[in-house]
């Protein structure tokens, strides 16, 4: 989808709550808050009606966010947009980015749609790639483990809210996908 309004975040809540709690479930106002600073934080696929069928977050995150999100205490679901990195603000200052979500409605899985939503995310930091320096997922499902493992992050750690936090560095991830 090229241009999302704020009814596709309730969407994609909706989405997400198919398959974990809303503990872990960034509100869909924050997240529409990221998608109009930085438009680079969501890409979204849709139905021939206009539904969201699958989606990914993937961002760069303030240092902080992200050594908290390395040491297990950080929870996306209180991700504030203060937390998103710009990257046009400082051009040098690394990068470390965030698969905050991945969903894909079941009855879409298995047609290349999450490989697509991911190429197309990363594609939108092609300038900023010499800046990426790391990817870092936080897994609140078995699924999410299998694509951590199957897409080649290596496990972290078991985090304070029982999910599991994975990594791998930029290069490595956008060779995979």
């Amino acid at each position: 989808m090229q241009e999302l309004c704020y009814h596709h975040f309730e969407q994609m809540a909706q989405l997400e709550a198919r398959y974990y709690g809303e503990e872990f479930i960034t509100p869909p106002q924050e997240a529409y808050r990221w998608y109009q600073r930085y438009p680079y934080t969501v890409v979204a696929a849709a139905d021939e009606n206009n539904r969201i069928v699958g989606f990914v977050n993937l961002f760069p995150v303030k240092e902080h966010i992200y050594e908290a999100l390395r040491a297990g205490c950080f929870n996306d679901h209180f991700l504030t947009l203060e937390g998103v990195e710009d990257i046009v603000a400082d051009a040098n200052t690394p990068l470390r980015m965030f698969l905050c979500c991945l969903v894909v409605d079941a009855a879409y899985r298995a047609q290349g749609l999450t490989r697509r939503i991911l190429r197309a995310a990363v594609e939108q930091y092609v300038a900023v790639a010499y800046r990426c320096t790391e990817v870092i997922t936080d897994n609140v499902t078995e699924a999410g483990e299998a694509f951590s493992r199957r897409y080649g992050f290596r496990e972290l750690l078991r985090s304070d809210h029982d999910s599991t936090v994975y990594t791998q560095s930029w290069a490595d991830f956008v060779k995979r996908i």
